[in-house]
């Protein structure tokens, strides 16, 4: 379990996988990631399971707020050994959680275990270029645009441009110094 100052990020239990179908049903949320459903319902729980058990260049949490409910969920992939490099996403997928304070406590929270535990030098993400609320986070954190994807992503008969943002450690930690092993 990873511990924020508003969330614990922590692994997926069988009874979050109700509440997370119903996330990806609400065309609103699954649309931030891109499309509506992510996964077929039929592979949903065997796409939840493959991904547990993929935990060397991967991790896969469930976001609880500081009341224990599951609100979200944070990840990453494609963790580089040699060039130090991964990807993250995160998503609230309860609506009430939003604005709050917990994605960019989350997001702080993995990229505290990301750099520190894991090593890795850079982090990046991309993000639907019409997702100003996600953008604003991001940017909260310490994330930087470094470019933009042009008619990447299909969503509601369409294609989007994605932006591409990144943060560096040295960056991140000197926005976040509370984050390191002997910060406040």
């Amino acid at each position: 379990m990873l511990e924020g100052r508003i969330v614990t990020l922590r692994p997926f239990r069988a009874s979050d996988l109700p509440t997370m179908r119903e996330w990806f049903r609400d065309p609103s949320t699954a649309r931030t990631w891109g499309r509506a459903p992510l996964v077929a319902d039929a592979a949903f729980e065997a796409d939840l399971a493959g991904k547990f058990s993929r935990f060397d260049a991967s991790g896969y949490f469930a976001i609880d707020d500081e009341h224990g409910q599951l609100i979200g969920r944070a990840e990453y992939e494609h963790l580089d050994p040699v060039d130090r490099t991964v990807e993250v996403m995160i998503m609230l997928g309860s609506p009430a959680s939003r604005g709050k304070g917990a994605g960019t406590d989350a997001l702080v929270t993995l990229l505290t275990h990301l750099f520190r535990d894991r090593q890795a030098k850079r982090v990046w993400l991309t993000v639907l270029a019409w997702n100003l609320a996600a953008i604003r986070t991001y940017e909260k954190v310490g994330f930087v645009h470094e470019g933009r994807l042009v008619g990447d992503c299909w969503v509601d008969g369409q294609l989007h441009d994605q932006l591409v943002m990144g943060i560096l450690r040295p960056e991140f930690e000197a926005r976040w110094p509370a984050s390191r092993p002997g910060g406040e």
